[in-house]
């Protein structure tokens, strides 16, 4: 996610760092208004969504939330809305909404040019959930933050890559107490195999 963000420039940088950086679904980024991003509190208020250029109400209620957000982004959407007091965070520049397949488009660009496969916007908001998952962030609160109602929800936006899986593989080792002279002197169909287990505190 952060190579998407540092690939884009302008309005599209502010706009991938707020979905990247929040998880929220893109119409909802797309029907934030300044009044709705508390900058000296360091959070976003999400309170409508703009599905079809239309400005509504928001998919559930579990949906209406606030969002706290790291020192970096703050700087960002800071940098972004200047001295402005109203209107929308993000528009274009007649001042109308964003607009999903546009969006979507510059994504894949951006994307093309990383050498990235294609992918849609809600990828940001998977790899949001992945990003907090893999770092322990506890479940409810990374379901507080990106507005589902269960953690089934949830579960299903999470993806593992490679590095990570290799990492925890590591760390929860089974033989990782084993030196590797006793890792030469067993296998796991050897007479001494249990023995030397047992010795090391594998059970």
């Amino acid at each position: 996610m952060l190579q998407i963000v540092n690939a884009a420039t302008g309005q599209w940088r502010v706009l991938f760092a707020t979905l990247a950086g929040t998880g929220m679904r893109c119409g909802e980024a797309f029907g934030l208004h300044v009044e709705d991003v508390d900058l000296a509190g360091g959070r976003i208020y999400i309170r409508r969504s703009v599905r079809n250029g239309q400005e509504g109400s928001l998919k559930t209620a579990k949906s209406y939330r606030e969002v706290e957000i790291e020192p970096t982004l703050v700087e960002i959407l800071a940098t972004h809305l200047g001295s402005r007091t109203t209107g929308r965070v993000f528009q274009t520049v007649k001042g109308t909404p964003f607009c999903r397949s546009n969006i979507r488009r510059k994504l894949n660009q951006i994307l093309k040019t990383l050498g990235l496969a294609p992918a849609g916007l809600h990828a940001l908001r998977h790899g949001r959930v992945s990003y907090l998952r893999q770092r322990g962030v506890p479940e409810d609160l990374i379901r507080q933050w990106v507005g589902h109602s269960n953690l089934q929800t949830t579960s299903r936006y999470m993806h593992f890559d490679r590095d990570y899986r290799e990492r925890v593989a590591l760390g929860v080792g089974l033989f990782s107490g084993i030196n590797a002279a006793q890792k030469l002197q067993f296998s796991p169909n050897s007479p001494n195999f249990g023995s030397v287990a047992a010795s090391e505190g594998v059970a």
